[in-house]
């Protein structure tokens, strides 16, 4: 599985504190001065957030004396196993197409040389410093169950699994036959390639899938993380159906990492993979624990439905781990990213504040809008108390809901949130799935008092929000463009119409309709309560100055 990941490094990604306090990253001011991509304010298990926390300068010391001593003899031995595992790779593939790799199963020297393949693949994962694989369980034949499903996913060295043992096949993107080397390799392992091009590629798959677990010809097992994307491992999140449509007994298989130091963990929200592989590597040595449950055989009513087979073997697989299972699913990563990439404050909670907005009834009122329209005339909008919150939204004051929400805006702790950070949540969570100029039409009072004369600074403010392809410099251009007759300033209309016409802006007019809003089907659990009492937000709010309520 790949995935976009330069733009989602942050600039500090290892936390160092003597004291054990958790320190903050360093990120570039947004508009509505929010510096981190996750609230502090409210503790609950997020599965896409990552902090590596290193609170000694001896360790941090060992990373630095490693750097130097011991990093370049694991990059050469990496290279060499991986180039052996090539070169038997090459071997066993000589002859044999991609079709002829689909039609059945290898047999006889290919498959010895298969297994040799796998065995210098393992020695990549072990020049670079997994040395350790504690394996529990027994592993079910493939005539036993066809499909492993494993969990959590959490990281590249995940891929462990494949080469632990006799290898399995994997599902992949049809463009990984072409990544050099790695590309033969994984073609060696007879995978079930996804067409991404290919606008039947989800059916076409699953009916691979099936075919090759039902089939009666001595295929490997195949391996199918279900959850779909990486995650912390503090719980396991939606299972995808794919591999449970075949209806056939599955084993699922725990991956556990007992490390002093998670180095490893790749999500949407933490460390990149090159600053992963740096310091997974400067470490001494790292274990890996494999533990096959006993094969799980669905009834009847699981075989009719996928998604009950789904959930049921996520619930085994949770009560093994000790962890709890979340309403989170992949397609939240998809909500995060839309966020992040639109400057919407917090993208890393954006799901959790959908939710508590939606208990709030907030989703289905009207007044965000109202606010947006009033917002220029209100003061003290970057410093709301909790009372003048609930006032501003016209909720209850004593619903736990409210606190909820304060809580995960107030990411400093300091009794007060942003106004327009939470109009701009509100009003991200209600109109993801359409275009961004409906999103942009909907900001337009936030930084303009007439959508008839908005001037240029209020322009490219407003631009910030067009999802990443419209810089400050491209905003400027642009409104120059519109200002023909040098007035200073242009109307939302005239913007509408221009960029309309013009290819360069279609993203503007592209609806995210894949995106759907979860419903509500219970609160995740948290660490900490909402903070906020109505003792103290009374205490609070006496020394706040309110803003003005029109």
């Amino acid at each position: 599985m790949t995935r976009q990941r330069d733009d989602m490094v942050m600039t500090e990604d290892i936390m160092v504190n003597t004291d054990h306090k958790r320190s903050g990253s360093n990120l570039s001011k947004r508009d509505s001065m929010e510096n981190s991509w996750s609230s502090k304010g409210y503790s609950y298990i997020n599965p896409f957030v990552h902090r590596i926390e290193i609170d000694s300068q001896i360790e941090l010391a060992k990373v630095y004396v490693l750097t130097v001593l011991l990093l370049p003899i694991r990059v050469v031995g990496c290279v060499l196993s991986l180039l052996s595992a090539w070169m038997f790779a090459c071997i066993g593939l000589y002859g044999l197409t991609l079709d002829d790799l689909k039609q059945k199963p290898l047999t006889g020297w290919r498959k010895q040389v298969q297994y040799l393949a796998a065995r210098a693949m393992r020695m990549v994962y072990t020049a670079g410093s997994f040395h350790y694989i504690n394996m529990k369980g027994t592993p079910a034949t493939s005539r036993e169950a066809p499909i492993l499903v494993v969990a959590p996913h959490s990281s590249y060295v995940d891929s462990i699994l494949v080469v632990a043992s006799h290898p399995p096949s994997i599902v992949a993107k049809r463009e990984t036959s072409d990544i050099p080397l790695l590309g033969r390799i994984i073609n060696y392992a007879q995978p079930i390639y996804v067409q991404r091009e290919d606008p039947n590629s989800r059916q076409n798959t699953i009916r691979d899938i099936v075919e090759r677990a039902r089939s009666t010809d001595d295929w490997p097992q195949v391996v199918i993380f279900a959850e779909g994307t990486c995650t912390n491992r503090t719980a396991l999140i939606k299972f995808k159906p794919g591999a449970f449509y075949p209806g056939v007994p599955v084993q699922p298989v725990l991956l556990r990492y007992p490390n002093k130091f998670d180095t490893f963990t790749w999500t949407w929200d933490g460390p990149g993979v090159l600053r992963l592989l740096w310091l997974t590597m400067t470490q001494f040595y790292n274990r890996c624990e494999i533990e096959y449950l006993p094969v799980y055989t669905p009834s009847a009513a699981e075989k009719a439905d996928a998604n009950l087979y789904a959930q049921n073997v996520r619930e085994v697989m949770a009560k093994a781990l000790g962890v709890p299972t979340s309403d989170y699913s992949f397609e939240d990563v998809i909500v995060m990213s839309r966020a992040r990439d639109m400057k919407i404050p917090f993208p890393g909670d954006i799901v959790e504040i959908e939710r508590t907005l939606d208990q709030l009834g907030i989703l289905e009122s009207k007044r965000d809008a109202q606010l947006c329209e009033k917002y220029l005339n209100l003061s003290n909008t970057d410093k709301l108390d909790i009372i003048t919150f609930a006032e501003l939204l016209q909720v209850d004051l004593k619903d736990q809901n409210l606190h909820k929400l304060f809580a995960l805006l107030d990411h400093r702790g300091k009794g007060t949130v942003s106004l327009k950070s939470f109009l701009l949540c509100s009003l991200f969570c209600k109109l993801k799935n359409s275009d961004i100029l409906t999103f942009l039409r909907a900001l337009v009072n936030i930084y303009s008092e007439s959508s008839q004369r908005i001037d240029r600074d209020s322009f490219a403010r407003l631009l910030r929000h067009a999802g990443g392809k419209l810089n400050e410099q491209n905003a400027q251009l642009l409104f120059f463009k519109l200002d023909t007759a040098n007035l200073g300033y242009v109307s939302f209309e005239n913007f509408a119409e221009y960029t309309e016409k013009l290819p360069n802006y279609k993203f503007l007019y592209h609806k995210s309709e894949h995106i759907r809003r979860s419903k509500v089907t219970s609160t995740p659990a948290t660490t900490t309560p909402p903070p906020t009492s109505t003792a103290t937000a009374k205490s609070i709010s006496t020394s706040m100055p309110r803003p003005l309520i029109n």
